[in-house]
């Protein structure tokens, strides 16, 4: 804004600069017209002296007429003869013509003051150094209010609050300053209604997570009891049921078992949820190598061929990271249990300029759609006939991914294997 006040000072001493341009160049056309009509006017003195008519009476009428300034008329040794008016040979802007041996001078009829080309030169040069300061004062009149908004402008964005208000100016900055005041008032109300949201939400999910907590835990007791009698019924009295009965007590012990997994799982999983986390530098590696022993050590049997990439690295909460980690190769370990040679691999890539970690298998794999409910609590892409599972252990690893900043995501095909990546929201990047 102080530029443009500048530039339409400037702008408007150009003009009447070129004003006065104009003015010189009228003048000093005007001037040339005089110059011709008092040419013409020596030509006919001349014709009328040459043809023999007194001089002093001649010149004096023409000059007293107003036809011209002032008229001489010289001998041949440069005496004058006769003279009416003001004229000399010498003046730049006289008219002489030869009238036999004799010389006439006639000088113009005075029109404008003689300096009047330098007073045009003077107003107009004048003219440009009024603007040059004008301009100089204006921005200088400008700057302080504009630099005094647009500090309160700085000082009200820094403030996460936005209680800062711009104090109120005058003229035509004053309706900008209530703009901005007006707008500093919205973004106060609705961040100070954000805020109310989250702090609502937040206790929301503390209030679920300790109700998760309390029922599973509170659940147990009950369960255990179910599945303590349910048992004794088998082992005691398998005897004195028919073949229905036992089937009945094979199904309660079986859904019984379920629920202490899935309880279990619920109980990890808010576990995991509050715990707190110290942010360090973890060997993936060396983890997921120790995962993948105790693996094979519970099922010798199984011919599965680990291939763990060396020296990766996560900065991470170690104890929450074990638990990513020990989900999602247990659920490769499980979903390859069909393949005669099952392959899981473990390593680290880039993901749009992130490191991202993964876990890959070549099992069972899943319908690419269903992708993104694999993390939700009690989400299965399988049935409890093909594969055992309560839907908890993806949604744990999501949960825990969170809490550091990170994310999962997964890729697959049905029965080509699956893929499931994860970051940890690292405040650095961690090179091997």
């Amino acid at each position: 804004m102080e530029r443009r006040a500048a530039a339409g000072v400037l702008v408007a001493a150009c003009l009447s600069a070129a004003l006065a341009t104009a003015l010189f160049a009228y003048l000093t056309g005007t001037r040339s017209e005089d110059t011709a009509r008092t040419e013409s006017v020596a030509d006919s003195l001349a014709k009328t002296l040459a043809s023999g008519a007194p001089p002093q009476p001649v010149l004096s009428a023409v000059v007293d007429a107003g036809t011209v300034g002032g008229a001489v008329l010289y001998d041949a040794g440069g005496a004058p003869i006769a003279r009416a008016g003001d004229a000399s040979r010498s003046a730049a802007a006289v008219i002489c013509r030869s009238v036999g041996t004799s010389t006439l001078c006639v000088e113009p009829a005075p029109r404008a003051p003689r300096r009047i080309t330098e007073g045009v030169i003077a107003a107009a040069a004048g003219t440009l150094v009024v603007a040059f300061v004008a301009a100089l004062v204006v921005t200088a009149l400008m700057r302080r209010p504009l630099r005094a908004v647009r500090a309160g402008v700085e000082r009200a964005i820094t403030d996460s609050t936005f209680a800062q208000r711009i104090e109120p100016a005058g003229g035509e900055l004053a309706p900008l300053v209530v703009s901005v005041n007006n707008l500093l008032d919205e973004m106060q109300s609705r961040e100070s209604e954000l805020r109310r949201r989250t702090h609502d939400l937040e206790s929301a999910n503390k209030d679920l997570e300790s109700f998760a907590h309390t029922v599973s835990h509170d659940l147990r007791g009950p369960l255990g009891s179910v599945l303590g009698f349910s048992e004794g019924l088998r082992d005691g009295y398998g005897g004195e049921l028919n073949t229905e009965g036992k089937e009945y007590v094979h199904w309660i012990l079986q859904s019984g078992h379920q629920m202490q997994e899935l309880i279990d799982g619920l109980l990890n999983m808010s576990r995991l949820s509050r715990a707190e986390m110290q942010r360090g530098v973890v060997d993936l590696s060396a983890m997921a190598q120790g995962i993948a022993s105790s693996l094979q050590k519970a099922a010798p049997e199984r011919a599965v061929d680990f291939a763990i990439a060396d020296h990766v690295v996560a900065n991470g909460d170690e104890r929450l990271l074990r638990a990513v980690l020990e989900n999602l190769i247990a659920n490769a370990w499980k979903f390859t249990s069909k393949r005669e040679r099952a392959r899981i691999e473990f390593g680290m890539t880039r993901d749009n300029g992130r490191t991202a970690y993964f876990v890959r298998d070549n099992g069972a794999g899943f319908d690419p759609a269903h992708a993104a409910k694999m993390f939700r609590p009690f989400q299965r892409l399988h049935s409890t006939g093909e594969f055992d599972g309560t839907g908890i252990g993806l949604a744990t690893v999501q949960r825990i991914l969170e809490r550091h900043g990170g994310k999962a995501w997964a890729e697959g095909e049905p029965d080509k294997g699956a893929t499931v990546y994860f970051t940890t929201g690292a405040p650095h990047e961690i090179h091997a």
